[in-house]
């Protein structure tokens, strides 16, 4: 039975890939290296420092890691407050739904917590709920919770603790196959949402895929989420 509803934040809360490569974009702009869209894919759902791991390596570059994390970090939140924070369609939909039927909701990023705070409070102002994100989330982790971030499960297993809830009875929403695969290993079901930086192919082991919240809140939808 579905208990809790966990929601990963960059690109399922809100379309934010676009201004976390602009951040990218800006931080190795003296690179002259050619940050696309399509490269970007490949960084979604790992943290900023794992990013620029990959970046050193794919285009044969040594910066330090630690420094350009700190200066990628603080242009995505330059970028994030010069930019409306809008949500994805049917999260509010969706929100209320879990808070009026009881089910618990978390929130579960690889983003470090200033930055996950930035955007749910960011779109909440948008969505006109005026209920604080700490009141209305029974549970978060972010980067700083756990030692091991996505793929391994340790931060679905944290929120799933504090939701004092069994894994087959939490729902996961995701837009990667990092994500996915985090959620999974923790015994959740997922949902992997389509997004404008993401294909099918990318979210091939969820249990379900969507191209909107909208359609998770189809009666129809949930028939399957009992039959494991």
């Amino acid at each position: 039975m579905l208990k809790a509803i966990i929601f990963d934040v960059d690109g399922v809360i809100a379309e934010t890939e676009s201004i976390h490569l602009k951040a990218f974009q800006k931080t190795f702009d003296s690179f002259k290296i050619n940050l696309t869209p399509e490269y970007h894919r490949s960084l979604i759902g790992s943290t900023v420092k794992d990013n620029i791991v990959k970046i050193n390596k794919d285009f044969n570059i040594d910066v330090d890691v630690e420094e350009y994390a700190k200066v990628r970090n603080e242009e995505y939140i330059s970028l994030l407050e010069k930019n409306t924070i809008s949500p994805n369609q049917g999260l509010k939909e969706i929100l209320l739904w879990g808070e009026k039927n009881r089910i618990k909701l978390g929130i579960c990023s690889s983003s470090k917590k200033t930055m996950v705070v930035k955007v749910l409070e960011g779109v909440f102002k948008k969505m006109e709920i005026s209920e604080s994100i700490y009141n209305f989330f029974d549970a978060f982790a972010t980067a700083e919770d756990v030692r091991r971030k996505k793929p391994f499960p340790d931060i679905y297993l944290y929120v799933i603790n504090k939701l004092n809830l069994q894994s087959s009875e939490c729902l996961a929403i995701e837009d990667s196959e990092i994500g996915i695969n985090s959620a999974k290993s923790a015994g959740c079901k997922v949902v992997g949402l389509i997004t404008p930086f993401n294909t099918i192919d990318d979210l091939i082991n969820a249990d379900k895929i969507v191209k909107s919240l909208e359609e998770i809140l189809i009666e129809k939808f949930w028939g399957w989420f009992n039959n494991r």
